[in-house]
Parts: structure tokens; C-alpha cells; sequence
């Protein structure tokens, strides 16, 4: 094994082990996909954020806790949905070649 200078993370010594079973290949992406998985989560990002200023507005005329409840609840769903539709589009780019 040779000498590295300085320790390694958990990290690397992980991906090392992965590589070393033939468990992992590194993919290098383009720049174009970088660019479009950046441009991904950034719209994702703002939908997720426009939708809790409306949801936050419309907890506000919550007059059971039920109610507000239910809200939060719708939220926490939709915020989940945009997210794993984010990651979805992301790992279709990144899958592309």
C-alpha cells in the first residue's frame, strides 16, 4: 500500500474500498451537465420556496389547529414531491451520456 501524505476521510478511504471490490466507476459530467443539473436545482428550488411563502400566507387564516395542521401536512408533501422530482431529472442528466 503506498504512502499518502496526511490522513484520509471516511470518505476516501470508503470510495477506495468500493473501487478496490470493482463496486465503483467514477463518471466525470460534462460542463453542459453540470450546467443543466445546476439549472435544475435551482428552479426546484425557487418552485419549493414560492410555494411555502403561499402556504405560509394561507397558514396564517388558519383558525383551527386542525386546519393549520393540515397544511403543514400538504406542504411537507408537496416539498417531497418537487424534491424527488428534482432528483429524478438530476439522475436522468447525470445517466445520459
Amino acid at each position: 500500500m503506498p504512502e499518502d501524505d496526511g490522513l484520509k476521510s471516511a470518505v476516501e478511504l470508503a470510495m477506495e474500498k468500493l473501487r478496490a471490490r470493482g463496486d465503483y466507476t467514477e463518471t466525470s459530467l460534462t460542463d453542459a451537465q453540470k450546467a443543466e443539473i445546476s439549472d435544475i436545482r435551482s428552479l426546484y428550488k425557487s418552485k419549493i420556496a414560492e410555494h411555502e411563502i403561499h402556504e405560509a400566507a394561507k397558514m396564517k387564516q388558519a383558525t383551527t389547529l386542525e386546519e393549520l395542521e393540515t397544511m403543514k401536512e400538504a406542504l411537507a408533501k408537496e416539498k417531497e414531491r418537487l424534491s424527488n422530482e428534482m432528483e429524478d431529472k438530476v439522475k436522468k442528466i447525470r445517466s445520459s451520456k
